[in-house]
């Protein structure tokens, strides 16, 4: 068996999407895997707020080639009067406008790092698409710029445009999930 390690060639897309738990870690699983390799790798973050205490800002401690950028406000809730369908706590303490604002400064970021990266990570950026806090086209655009750069997108509802545009794509199927009866996250497992 042989194996392509030249990062001389076209970088690969890959998306990680559907309704089920596993996208982030995913795409930290292929981050851990490329920086151990001796690749560069950074992963944006459009929903996560960098105040939050979420595991993986370990990774900027722990691995010298692997950066996590935190870049989002948190939640971001539509509809505010909506109940919640399943057991989940969700709070969104900021405005439409600082949501527009934060994704289009983690775009920003991520067309900054492209060069710069063996590999990019654009978390939850299909999210930040359908929620339309960022257009589809800039996406498209940064996936015609990616040169040797391997690119990830997580998050629900991935476009179809994009999807053409993978290398690989897979969604995770929810079947069952803790959220579904009232448990809370798991920290270390789930954040």
């Amino acid at each position: 068996m042989s194996y392509n390690i030249s990062m001389k060639s076209k970088g690969m897309v890959y998306i990680f999407t559907g309704d089920g738990k596993g996208k982030t870690s995913a795409a930290l699983g292929v981050g851990l895997r490329a920086s151990l390799s001796g690749l560069k790798v950074a992963m944006v973050q459009w929903y996560k707020d960098p105040s939050w205490k979420v595991s993986e800002y370990g990774v900027n401690q722990q691995l010298k080639n692997f950066t996590i950028y935190p870049s989002g406000q948190g939640f971001f809730i539509k509809d505010k009067t909506a109940p919640l369908t399943t057991g989940q706590i969700a709070i969104d303490k900021t405005t439409p406008t600082a949501h527009l604002h934060a994704a289009d400064q983690a775009l920003l970021k991520a067309q900054e790092l492209l060069p710069t990266v063996d590999v990019l990570i654009l978390d939850e950026i299909n999210n930040a698409i359908s929620d339309k806090l960022i257009k589809l086209d800039q996406v498209l655009n940064l996936i015609k710029q990616h040169g040797s750069t391997h690119l990830i997108l997580t998050g629900r509802n991935a476009h179809p445009k994009l999807i053409a545009q993978a290398d690989l794509v897979t969604s995770m199927e929810k079947i069952k999930h803790p959220y579904d009866q009232g448990k809370p996250a798991v920290k270390g497992l789930d954040f």
